[in-house]
């Protein structure tokens, strides 16, 4: 088997690459998009965009990246030696299942991997579905793991303690070590069945067992409006390869990812305050943090989706908020510079402008403010560094 990763590229497209995954591509085009198929990510509408031209993928939802070799290895979570011997091997790939396969098949065992089974929609309340997570949120937010969500949040100089204090409540948590089933032990200690974990979106089930669908992860909650806690957002910190940086619950009776927000707090705000659009879980969450630091909460309305996809009725949420000006804050490279873009349409159209944060190449809300703090948010206070787009 040759590792000459540089000869492999370019022996082997990108199409036919995922052609012998089993999606489909159409001949003679150079950018496509489709369903993410990594296995993570519940893709309910296509976001993963592959760049024939440049053999490069990218997944606006759950950050997944790279060549045909990084396909291959995040797909069928495999290593690297393995994904190229894989990939010069004759053999078919295993089948893959993908959103539009999930949606129109009944089958039970596709290729290799089994089909998790998606939380039931009608099988348990909402209510009974607001208790699960709950009771899943403290046990993540509490004690150690509360401590080791803190800790992850200051090696990148996100120092939460004053935005808690404000919130009096805890705004990061993380999921439990070592074991792959803690936290569906936990609750089954307090009473809940596991169809009720199943359809609050904190497991998976499949043929072979059923286990904790967030792993080595750093936790945001994503609560509603009466401050209930309908979903979750975790930052990834393991070293599994291919594994999204962050992942979303799936949907269920509480939660909808083309429908929720994260916010990661709720103050009442002034007639000047912005509303703070961001890429990035923890982008929003280190502008919330530094401007409670600083008192000035009633500012800002930081406000993150899943990634840089948002939806009309995402839109609707956002507009809503409040009258104010509105910040794009996507990431200082060329992804979020064109969503900032995308973003200002989207704006446009609902008779609202909006102003881009001048973030410098390579950094993000959360980099730029963990380096420069309070000084930080004056890319966001000062119009005259921000460049408007008008409607």
């Amino acid at each position: 088997m040759s590792l000459d990763f540089v000869s492999i590229r370019a022996q082997h497209s990108l199409a036919e690459i995922v052609a012998r995954t089993g999606l489909f591509v159409p001949p003679g085009v150079t950018d496509y998009k489709v369903c993410c198929p990594m296995p993570d990510h519940d893709d309910r509408n296509p976001s993963m965009m592959l760049h024939l031209r440049t053999d490069r993928f990218h997944c606006f939802g759950c950050g997944a990246h790279g060549d045909v070799i990084q396909w291959v290895e995040s797909v069928y979570r495999v290593s690297v030696g393995e994904a190229i011997g894989m990939i010069e091997s004759a053999a078919a790939f295993p089948a893959i299942v993908t959103r539009s396969v999930v949606e129109s098949s009944d089958q039970r065992n596709i290729g290799t991997r089994l089909r998790c089974e998606v939380p039931d929609l009608e099988r348990t309340s909402i209510k009974r579905v607001k208790a699960v997570l709950k009771e899943a949120w403290y046990y993540y937010s509490h004690g150690q793991l509360h401590d080791e969500g803190h800790r992850y949040l200051q090696r990148r100089r996100i120092f939460v303690d004053a935005l808690e204090a404000e919130v009096s409540d805890p705004v990061v948590g993380h999921t439990p070590y070592g074991v792959p089933d803690r936290l569906l032990i936990h609750l089954r200690g307090h009473g809940f069945t596991d169809d009720e974990v199943v359809d609050a979106g904190l497991a998976k089930r499949n043929g072979r067992g059923i286990i904790d669908t967030f792993r080595d992860r750093v936790m945001m909650p994503v609560k509603d409006c009466d401050g209930d806690v309908v979903g979750f957002v975790g930052r990834y910190v393991g070293q599994r390869p291919g594994a999204p940086k962050y992942l979303n619950c799936t949907k269920t009776v509480a939660y909808d990812k083309s429908i929720n927000l994260y916010r990661p707090s709720r103050p009442v705000l002034g007639p000047t305050a912005r509303i703070i659009i961001c890429e990035g879980t923890i982008d929003a969450l280190a502008i919330a943090v530094v401007a409670a630091s600083a008192g000035r909460s009633t500012e800002f309305a930081p406000v993150a989706g899943s990634g840089l996809a948002i939806s009309d009725a995402q839109w609707g949420a956002i507009v809503d908020i409040h009258a104010g000006t509105i910040v794009l804050c996507a990431d200082g490279d060329i992804p979020g510079r064109e969503a900032n873009l995308q973003w200002s349409h989207a704006l446009a159209k609902r008779g609202r402008g909006g102003l881009v944060a001048p973030w410098p190449e390579g950094d993000d809300p959360a980099s730029f403010l963990g380096a420069n703090g309070e000084v930080g948010l004056g890319s966001i206070t000062r119009s005259s560094t921000l460049v408007h787009i008008s409607n």
